[in-house]
């Protein structure tokens, strides 16, 4: 969305959607600068075409366990911003959290 006097809003593309939750649950989860290094090694463009591989890339850099902390954090951020339902007895991945987004912005 534009913040200029007498600009039309225009609604973020779903890309920009993911990058920018992805950009504040990092930024949650760490500090700014820690943020930024996670986002120079792991091409949030990713997420939307192959989030089992950005997941993948997430896990490489954090380790396993480390890996599904962050994960967990990204896929929360994105289903509250999208305001799907978020059950925590019912865990989404990643993937599972991107497809329905993806299909909520298809259906506009």
């Amino acid at each position: 969305m534009s913040g200029r006097p007498g600009e039309q809003a225009r609604e973020a593309t779903f890309e920009e959607f993911l990058s920018k939750a992805v950009d504040e649950a990092l930024e949650r989860a760490f500090d700014v600068s820690t943020a930024k290094a996670v986002r120079f090694y792991i091409d949030t463009s990713i997420l939307s075409k192959n989030p089992d591989a950005y997941a993948d890339s997430v896990r490489r850099m954090f380790g396993k366990d480390g890996g599904e902390v962050v994960l967990k954090s990204i896929t929360k951020n994105i289903c509250e911003r999208a305001k799907l339902p978020v059950d925590p007895t019912m865990l989404f991945s990643l993937r599972e959290c991107v497809e329905a987004v993806a299909k909520q912005y298809r259906s506009r």
